[in-house]
């Protein structure tokens, strides 16, 4: 989809899978959101970095962590927000807002910590 090769694919299927399988540990003992996708992010990217570069396939990071953030953005929080602030419902629909980007920063920070460990 993003223009990757099959060892991209499987990079990102494995690392969604530790990825989720992590967060949905996480989860079990810290139940904030915002939590849960940093530790998710985090993990992906450590294993999108250690596939792409020390496995020595042909395959790229970036494109791993393309994928892989996939399953965790909240585009439904989001698009249910917009539309429950165009129906008038203004606090409910900024406060699933605000969580959504939140949720969303939390996953950039997630792998930007990882990226900053690897390199």
């Amino acid at each position: 989809m993003f223009g990757g090769n099959l060892f991209d694919a499987l990079g990102a299927g494995v690392a969604t899978f530790f990825a989720f399988a992590f967060s949905l540990i996480v989860q079990r003992f810290i139940h904030i959101p915002f939590v849960t996708a940093f530790a998710g992010a985090f993990v992906f990217g450590l294993i999108a970095q250690f596939w792409a570069h020390h496995l020595n396939l042909n395959s790229s990071a970036e494109l791993i962590i393309a994928g892989s953030v996939m399953p965790f953005v909240p585009g439904i929080a989001l698009t249910n927000s917009v539309r429950d602030i165009m129906t008038n419902h203004i606090n409910s629909g900024m406060s699933k807002m605000f969580e959504s980007l939140l949720i969303t920063l939390a996953l950039g920070a997630g792998t930007s910590v990882a990226l900053l460990l690897i390199n």
